[in-house]
């Protein structure tokens, strides 16, 4: 009885070894990331003022609605995680429906 415990049991020196693997692989997975996906936090074209929205039909407003509206979507986050404005999102990703779903419900 006392042997079968015995095999079952992991030994100290494993442990240990078994610990500093999932450190080192733990920590080298994050060193990939934190070079990668994590770098890039804002789109590149930060700056861009977008006057288009491909998809919505802008036509039925006023010019100051319309300049209003295009202030407000270029200032609003897209909530589909491209870390895009709502106008930025519109004219680079035309298949995101979120985007569209909150220009058009202006």
């Amino acid at each position: 009885m006392r042997r079968k415990l015995a095999l079952s049991q992991i030994t100290r020196a494993a442990a240990l070894r078994l610990t500093l693997s999932v450190g080192l692989l733990l920590g080298t997975t994050c060193l990939v990331l934190q070079s990668t996906v994590w770098h890039d936090t804002a789109p590149a074209e930060a700056d861009q003022y977008y006057t288009d929205l491909p998809g919505v039909d802008l036509s039925s407003l006023q010019s100051a609605e319309k300049a209003a509206l295009l202030k407000k979507l270029n200032q609003q986050h897209c909530p589909c995680d491209c870390l895009r404005t709502i106008a930025s999102c519109r004219n680079h990703h035309g298949s995101c429906t979120m985007s569209l779903a909150i220009a058009a419900r202006r």
